[in-house]
């Protein structure tokens, strides 16, 4: 029980045994401070008055950060590639689109066959007509009907390989540039959107740097607040010392009558 209340249970126990005579008594109560904390009970007040007049301060700093030099340089790289494309990518996209059309001629392919084919020629030249010649001298007669039968069926045959040695040689660089064809056209998207991966890395880089900035605008502004609570939080100290050394005082008057 804390002596304010103590003082009540005395004072009704005064009143049970006084007397009916018609006597009456009033009692008053309040807060007293120590003499050592009355002028800051005077400081608590004329700060309270003052923050009260206070009209309120608008932040004056930049809250948020604005795009950077090399995100609005990203952005410009952006823009020109879409709507001026490149130059370097118009000569690939000929290149490409010529790949993709097929029809190219290998410069070096007619000499590369023509020669495939002599040389088969010179070998029949030097190795299987003299042995045909032979041949017919060694039967004595160049009318040899058997013998003229295997020339002709070995110059058939030169003509077979001369033309195998064609098919083969076509088809391969036929089947090379197909392969390139399809190999162009899996490259045809990737190189076009090199342009985009570049200024895409350059605008990540304007974002961290952008991110940097916007940490260092929300400081400021934090510090900012710290400034304009810092009354507040003063205010708040000295209240809660006078919170905790505030006592009280009970005044009683009485008037009466007899018992």
């Amino acid at each position: 029980m804390n002596p304010l209340q103590e003082k009540r249970k005395a004072l009704g126990q005064m009143r049970a045994m006084g007397g009916g005579g018609g006597g009456s008594s009033t009692s008053s109560s309040q807060i007293v401070y120590p003499d050592e904390l009355k002028p800051l009970l005077n400081n608590v007040s004329a700060m309270s008055n003052q923050l009260a007049s206070q009209p309120w301060q608008a932040y004056g700093g930049q809250r948020y950060a604005d795009l950077n030099d090399t995100q609005q340089q990203a952005l410009q790289m952006v823009q020109d590639r879409a709507v001026n494309g490149s130059a370097l990518m118009d000569t690939a996209n000929q290149s490409l689109t010529g790949m993709l059309q097929g029809g190219q001629t290998n410069p070096y392919l007619d000499d590369m066959v023509s020669r495939a084919q002599q040389s088969m020629v010179d070998s029949y030249n030097l190795t299987t007509a003299p042995q045909q010649a032979n041949a017919q001298a060694m039967s004595g007669s160049f009318g040899n009907s058997g013998l003229q039968q295997m020339q002709l069926a070995q110059q058939n045959q030169l003509q077979q390989n001369l033309g195998g040695i064609a098919t083969q040689m076509y088809g391969d660089a036929y089947n090379t540039n197909q392969a390139n064809q399809l190999a162009a056209l899996g490259m045809a998207q990737s190189y076009g959107n090199q342009a985009y991966t570049d200024a895409d890395k350059l605008l990540s880089a304007g974002d961290t740097l952008q991110n940097q900035q916007q940490n260092n605008l929300d400081f400021g502004y934090e510090q900012y607040l710290q400034q304009q609570d810092d009354p507040y939080r003063k205010l708040q100290a000295m209240t809660g010392v006078l919170n905790g050394s505030a006592g009280s005082t009970t005044t009683t008057n009485q008037s009466g009558g007899g018992k």
